[in-house]
């Protein structure tokens, strides 16, 4: 089935839109052989754009589990009624946009998530974009003296760094969510250039929402690093940008990009649909 779809790449750094193909389709084919193919196409294009494909809640969440299994959600967020794998992430007149921050997401925990599949339900006439960029690029833009310099050192991740706005908003009942979760998910330690388990390829694994710190840094000489590390990011060379449409599905490979949801549209009402991936359903595909 996905011999006949045509993949158009969005940048020369990363990032594809894929047409011909839709996804309840694949779900209820059941068919391994596409299953591993679509996986193969996000590692390798890292961010897959499908556009009017409008799934049900049960078909996001049999998409999601094509490419691996599903993690627990965060639960600072509603769910879908029914369906406890999906949050809602919405703007409205109670619920501005947050954390504008190049990230990726839940680097807090010791296996940060793979994916996610996030599903475009309600969009507003102008702006509200989401950019990604490859941190495989990122990486491999480093000076190799810098490389050399990074190579062994570590960074703290913590959740509660990445939703202090929570309690700095007075959100209550979020924030009691957020103190049973800090409880569980304690403050764990990535390299800061990471392999990537699956492709094998050099990441600069440190984003602004969730790292703390690197560990073998002075204080002040850790919050220089991570400043021009994060500068790093900003060059459009390493970007891409969505434009939503309702119905627009995208899948991306959160251990090789970090994202930035623009809140430019706000006060238009926004609301997007998340599913996330834990790990991947295929160990290795020799795409280093």
């Amino acid at each position: 089935m996905l011999e006949t779809v045509e993949i158009m790449p969005l940048t020369g750094a990363l990032g594809a839109e894929v047409s011909g193909v839709q996804l309840a389709d694949l779900v209820r084919r059941n068919d391994n052989s596409n299953a591993e193919q679509l996986f193969q196409m996000l590692v390798e294009n890292k961010v897959l754009v499908f556009r009017d494909q409008h799934p049900d809640p049960q078909t996001h969440v049999d998409v999601a589990k094509l490419i691996g299994d599903l993690a627990p959600a965060v639960p600072m967020y509603p769910k879908v009624a029914g369906y406890e794998d999906i949050i809602i992430i919405r703007n409205d007149d109670d619920n501005p946009p947050e954390n504008e921050v190049w990230h990726a997401d839940m680097t807090y925990r010791e296996v940060p998530i793979f994916a996610s599949v996030l599903h475009g339900v309600h969009i507003p006439p102008v702006g509200g974009d989401t950019l990604w960029v490859d941190m495989v690029a990122v990486a491999k833009g480093l000076s190799a003296p810098m490389r050399q310099f990074l190579t062994g050192l570590t960074a703290r991740h913590t959740i509660q760094k990445g939703f202090s706005f929570v309690n700095e908003n007075g959100q209550n009942d979020r924030a009691a969510e957020l103190a049973e979760t800090i409880n569980r998910e304690k403050a764990t330690n990535h390299p800061v250039l990471r392999k990537h388990p699956v492709s094998g390829a050099e990441t600069l694994f440190v984003n602004a929402a969730f790292t703390e710190a690197i560990n073998e840094l002075a204080a002040d000489e850790s919050d220089a690093m991570l400043r021009h590390l994060y500068s790093r990011i900003d060059n459009p060379r390493y970007q891409m940008r969505v434009k939503w449409r309702p119905g627009t599905v995208v899948m991306w490979d959160n251990w090789a990009t970090q994202h930035y949801a623009c809140g430019d549209h706000y006060p238009s009402f926004r609301e997007v649909q998340r599913v996330t991936v834990s790990t991947p359903r295929y160990a290795s595909l020799g795409l280093n």
